[in-house]
């Protein structure tokens, strides 16, 4: 299965470019969305669980993984690889000045395991959308904005 992309013409992000300057660059399409639910069911056909097996234990893992989370601990999902909260601050010039609201949204990092760091070897690019010549229409199904081939 190849990951699908087409050209959208955009800023030149070159370190030396003008003032005005566009650049061709290639932009990912997903080819769908595989849901929670999806997910469950296939983990249940080639497994002696069923679905709504895999599904008490997913809920049940994202349940203490939240609660570890916001313990302030990595959690270690195994093959999978690894979540934890990070955020970061403006900077003050002295500890007397520092106030809780300088700290910006938390977020949740996620890095992944070697496994799926494998996947990533194998992927296979898809040109897909407008040719270069002018032509209505792409190929993805969605409307396309000006710019993009």
């Amino acid at each position: 299965m190849s990951i699908k992309y087409k050209l959208v013409l955009r800023k030149d992000l070159s370190k030396d470019a003008e003032e005005g300057d566009k650049k061709y660059y290639a932009s990912v399409n997903n080819n769908g969305t595989f849901s929670f639910d999806d997910l469950c069911e296939s983990v249940s056909a080639i497994s002696t669980a069923s679905r709504g097996d895999v599904l008490v234990v997913m809920d049940g893992a994202l349940s203490v993984m939240k609660n570890a989370l916001l313990r302030g601990e990595i959690v270690q999902f195994g093959e999978l690889g690894n979540f934890q909260i990070n955020t970061g601050s403006k900077g003050v010039a002295t500890v007397e000045e520092f106030k809780t609201n300088l700290i910006r949204k938390a977020r949740i990092i996620f890095r992944p395991g070697a496994l799926l760091k494998d996947c990533l070897g194998k992927v296979s690019y898809e040109r897909i959308g407008k040719d270069t010549t002018s032509q209505e229409g792409g190929g993805s199904g969605e409307e396309e904005r000006p710019g993009e081939l």
